[in-house]
This record gives structure tokens, C-alpha cells and sequence, in this order.
């Protein structure tokens, strides 16, 4: 019988550079489902999630213990034959942590970062575990789409994961992976790996993948877990209940990238007594957009259909979760919280109704949301929304396809800054065809609302195609025509190298390294821009666009007052 379950999840080299990390990054979102449905199935599960065993390393560092996994010719004889990697040791830690050895099986995350630290780690770790303990490795994980939307540049390890593991799943696996247990348990009515939904597998030199699964969108069960390095430390509400907000300007008003240095400082300048640790649950209850924007992956024509749960379902689990874990902070990671204005009207009144007081924060679509409803919001515990601008130009919104009104737009942000709900912005630059003038209309648009306050802050990123979207299915339709540079993997192989000798450098020494990965397509404008031009302004406008990013937070003082306006 398969009832004894071990669950892995795999770090990322950057809680491993920053120890400071993972009180930034969330708790394992996905590691919690999984969990969660493996339990109320019936089966004992134990979880390890390694981003919190990283501290047993050096610090800083020391990079040449963790390039191998950077070296793909070593990953590829390793995977196909055994060959050694120079890693074992840590390997080895790394399983004695969890509990491998007392499962009947194991299910290791590859991660969802991009990053072949976290994708080759968990692969050396699955063929570790088999070699050693003798179980069958089962993996996940959203760099396993990654690695499926690029398959053509990573054939050569496609080839040889699928050869030494006969068992990978992407997408939502929670359903997959019990009806994989059931076959192996003999349960009438289980049906074999390869008809399960987000299986992967090798034929006759072919790769395969399933449709992808619908979420089940289960409350996390995060029992068992390590989570005392994701706590944050704000002020006691006792005596001053003025600490209230300034902990909610700590965790919603500031870039999330702060939380960790005010958080350390908390613990080192205020005593004891002052001083509270809280968790932020994570817990999402929608999946799937109803929208297709044109360079988004969800606008993929094979997605499966939006999945929500219901605003009763929904405020019974947070009741349940702020319980479980005496917390009064959930991150909701929605596709946009807001899809339904009936959700929001239903949602809001429970949790009046109830007396719930929690915080919260989410994504949102500009739409639908009226000075009545985003009202609602904030009296239900909502103190920040980040929206998916994108662009503030219509030539671009048209081509893309974002269906966005802008006068809608700054409304909104002007509502939500009046009643008190802090908003941030998704921008993208480099988008095809976006010129100067379209460039300037972003840039306006960003720098007026955060001049005028409606805005808090942005969240700034260069576009590359991604090959299940509109922009890279279908690239003619659009005007663009794409690149693949040969020896993608490689080259983002060396990228990733070098950005990890950069992030393990000893303090004061200084790198000149710039801090992105490889991008493995690039595109060109038909009769256009080339794609060295594209690339050249695209950093142009970056480094622009981001010259926006001066926060100007308030300092407190010891009592709680504010030091500067």
C-alpha cells in the first residue's frame, strides 16, 4: 500500500544568496493544496520545504559548491548514467531532512521561478532518492511548463528526466496524483499515468503532454511545516492601538521587498514586549482569466475554463485558516479578485456579518469596481489591490488585446487612495510596437498617479514571448516574426551561473553582472524594428520607467508617531 506520502519543495538560489528572502516570498501555496487534498484523501503526508533548511550553508555562500548545477553536459550524464556530480553530500542533507526514507512514495515541486537551480536540484534529488531508497519519485511544479512551452530548446533534457522518471505532472496535479496513488493501490475506477490529466511522457521519440487539470482550489493545510522563518515581526497592538497602522503601512503601503528589513529591524530596536510575529497564509479560491490578453500565457488556446469557488466556501476557509494558524493576514493569489461583482457583494457582507477582522490583499481588474464597492472592499479587511495596467497606451491595448478604459483606470486608483486601499501596477516595456510615443503614454500615466498618490507603487518588468500565448502561437497575426537562438539552454545555463556568482559575492565587491536571466526567444517587428533595436530600447525605456521607483515612506518613532510626512 502507497499511504505514506513525503512532499519536497525545492529552493530557488536567491533565499539561498538572502537569507532574509522567504520572510518576503510566500508559504508554498502549492505545497499546502497538495497536502491538503493528499490528507483529506486519506493518506499521511509529510511536507519539507528546503527554502527554510538553507541557512546550514555558509554565509556567504560559496558559489562553486552549487555551479554543477549549472553545468547541463554533467546534469545530462548524471540523469542518463549515474555519473557523480560533485553534490552528493549536500544531496544527502538535503533528503535527511525530510522524511524520504519512511514514505511509501515521494513528491518533489520543481519550483515555479524559472531558475535551474530549483529545476536541476530537484531532478538530482529524485534520482538520489531513487538510487538510495529504492522509491518512485513523483513531480510538479510550474517550471515543468516552462520546460514544456520551450521543449525544442531543452529536447535533451526532456529526454533524459523522461527516461529516468516515469512520472511528471503540470498544472494542477492535486487530483492527478491521487488517482496515480489510487492505481498503485488497486482502487476500482483509477485510470493509468498516461490518461491522468498534466501527464508528461516519452513515445517512440516523441514527448507527450496531457490537457492540464482544474484546480481543485482546496483550503492549503500547511500542518507540519517549518513556518516560523516566514514570519514577519510589526508592533504589539498593545498598549497603542495607533500600532495597528503602522503595521498595516509596513505590510501593505511599502514594496513587499521591504517587510524583510523592517521586520529584522523590529527585532533588534523594540523590546520584547513591543514586539508581535505574524504569518501571511496564502490562499487563493480562482483560477483561469476570463480575459486573453495577447502575451499572456492564459491566453493560450488549450487553457482549461476559469474555476472559483464560492464567497461562502471561501469565507469559511479563511475563518478556518485565521484560526488555524492565529494569524489576521491572508495574501490572496486570484487571478483577479474581483470576476464577479456578486462574488464581491456576497463576500464582503459575510465576512461583515461574521465580525471576521483580517487584512488582505489581492489583484484586481479596473472594470467593475464602483466607490460603493471598493468601500465594501476595505470594510472587509482589503488594504491593497495591484492591477494589471500593462500598457497605458490604446494602440498597444488594442493590439494586445486588454479591453483597458483608462479614465476608468485613474478613477479607481483615485477611489481606492481616498478610502484608504493602497494600489500598485503591473508594467510591461518592450511590448511590439510600442515607440516612444506609446512608451511616453505609460510613463505619464505612472508618474501622474504616483505624484497625485493614487498610486503606491509598480511593478516593472521587460516583455518576452511566451510560446503558448496569442503574441507567440500565433506571431504573424501580430506583425512580429520569432527568434530562437541556438544553444538557448546553455546560454541560460551561464546566465544563471553568473548571476549566481553576483548574488554570492562577498559584501563591497562589486560585479559588473546585470541581474536578469537569458531570455530563449526574441521577436522582430515585420518591417520593422530589429531585434538588437528592440532589445536596446527596451532597456532604454527600463531604465527610464524605473526611475519612478522613489518611495518616499514615513519613518516612525518608538511610540508609533510618525517622524516625517
Amino acid at each position: 500500500m502507497n499511504n505514506k506520502i513525503a512532499l519536497i519543495f525545492t529552493p530557488s538560489e536567491t533565499p539561498f544568496c538572502d537569507p532574509a528572502f522567504f520572510r518576503f516570498s510566500p508559504i508554498p501555496l502549492s505545497l499546502g493544496v497538495l497536502q491538503g487534498y493528499l490528507r483529506a484523501k486519506g493518506y499521511t503526508v509529510s511536507s519539507t520545504d528546503l527554502t527554510t533548511h538553507m541557512q546550514r550553508f555558509s554565509r556567504p555562500p560559496a558559489a562553486e559548491t552549487w555551479l554543477p548545477l549549472f553545468d547541463k553536459g554533467l546534469i545530462l550524464r548524471h540523469l542518463t548514467g549515474g555519473s557523480p556530480t560533485g553534490m552528493e553530500d549536500e544531496l544527502d542533507y538535503f533528503i535527511g531532512e525530510s522524511v524520504a526514507a519512511g514514505s511509501d512514495v515521494v513528491g518533489i515541486s520543481t519550483g515555479a521561478n524559472m531558475s535551474f537551480f530549483e529545476i536541476h536540484l530537484a531532478f538530482l534529488l529524485g534520482r538520489r532518492i531513487q538510487e538510495q531508497l529504492g522509491k518512485p519519485v513523483v513531480f510538479g511544479g510550474a517550471n515543468l511548463d516552462f520546460l514544456w512551452q520551450f521543449r525544442e530548446v531543452f529536447q535533451e533534457l526532456w529526454e533524459a528526466v523522461t527516461r529516468c522518471f516515469p512520472y511528471l505532472f503540470i498544472g494542477p496535479g492535486e487530483r492527478s496524483f491521487a488517482e496515480l496513488l489510487a492505481g498503485w493501490n488497486r482502487q476500482e475506477g483509477a485510470r493509468p499515468y498516461q490518461e491522468l490529466p498534466g501527464a508528461v511522457y516519452w513515445v517512440d521519440g516523441q514527448l507527450f503532454r496531457n490537457p492540464e487539470d482544474i484546480p481543485t482550489l482546496i483550503r492549503p493545510d500547511f500542518q507540519g511545516l517549518n513556518l516560523k522563518p516566514y514570519t514577519l515581526c510589526c508592533r504589539s497592538s498593545e498598549p497603542l492601538a495607533a500600532n495597528t497602522e503602522t503595521n498595516l503601512v509596513q505590510f501593505y503601503q511599502w514594496p513587499i521587498y521591504l517587510n524583510p528589513v523592517v521586520s529584522e529591524m523590529n527585532r533588534r530596536r523594540l523590546a520584547k514586549e513591543e514586539r508581535k510575529e505574524t504569518l501571511f497564509i496564502p490562499y487563493a479560491f480562482n483560477n483561469n482569466c476570463t480575459y486573453r490578453c495577447a502575451f499572456c500565457v492564459q491566453s493560450r488556446e488549450d487553457r482549461p475554463g476559469p474555476a472559483a469557488k464560492s464567497a461562502r466556501e471561501v469565507v469559511d476557509d479563511i475563518e478556518a485558516l485565521l484560526s488555524e494558524y492565529n494569524t489576521e493576514h491572508i495574501r490572496f493569489y486570484n487571478n483577479a479578485f474581483n470576476l464577479s461583482t456578486s462574488f464581491v457583494r456576497e463576500f464582503c457582507h459575510l465576512v461583515l456579518e461574521r465580525g471576521l477582522t483580517f487584512y488582505w490583499s489581492d489583484c484586481a481588474r479596473f472594470n467593475n469596481l464602483t466607490p460603493e464597492l471598493i468601500d465594501l472592499l476595505y470594510r472587509s479587511g482589503c488594504r491593497k489591490l495591484v492591477f494589471g495596467l500593462d500598457t497605458a497606451s490604446e494602440k498597444i491595448a488594442k493590439l494586445i488585446d486588454k479591453r483597458l478604459d483608462l479614465d476608468q483606470a485613474s478613477r479607481v486608483l483615485r477611489w481606492c487612495r481616498e478610502r484608504g486601499i493602497w494600489t500598485e501596477v503591473e508594467v510591461i516595456v518592450g511590448l511590439p510596437y510600442e515607440g516612444e510615443d506609446e512608451f511616453q503614454e505609460t510613463y505619464a500615466f505612472v508618474q501622474e498617479n504616483l505624484e497625485q498618490g493614487n498610486l503606491s507603487g509598480f511593478h516593472l518588468n521587460r516583455y518576452y514571448v511566451v510560446p503558448c500565448s496569442l503574441l507567440g502561437s500565433k506571431p504573424e497575426q501580430y506583425g512580429i516574426r520569432l527568434h530562437c537562438f541556438p544553444q538557448g539552454y546553455e546560454k541560460m545555463l551561464r546566465r544563471s551561473a553568473e548571476i549566481l556568482i553576483v548574488l554570492t559575492a562577498p559584501r563591497g565587491e562589486t560585479i559588473n553582472t546585470p541581474p536578469y536571466s537569458y531570455q530563449l526567444w526574441r521577436y522582430s517587428e515585420v518591417n520593422g524594428r530589429t531585434v538588437e533595436q528592440l532589445i536596446a530600447e527596451t532597456e532604454d525605456k527600463f531604465r527610464r520607467m524605473r526611475s519612478l521607483m522613489k518611495p518616499n515612506f514615513p519613518v516612525f518613532g518608538k511610540g508609533g508617531e510618525k517622524k516625517n510626512e
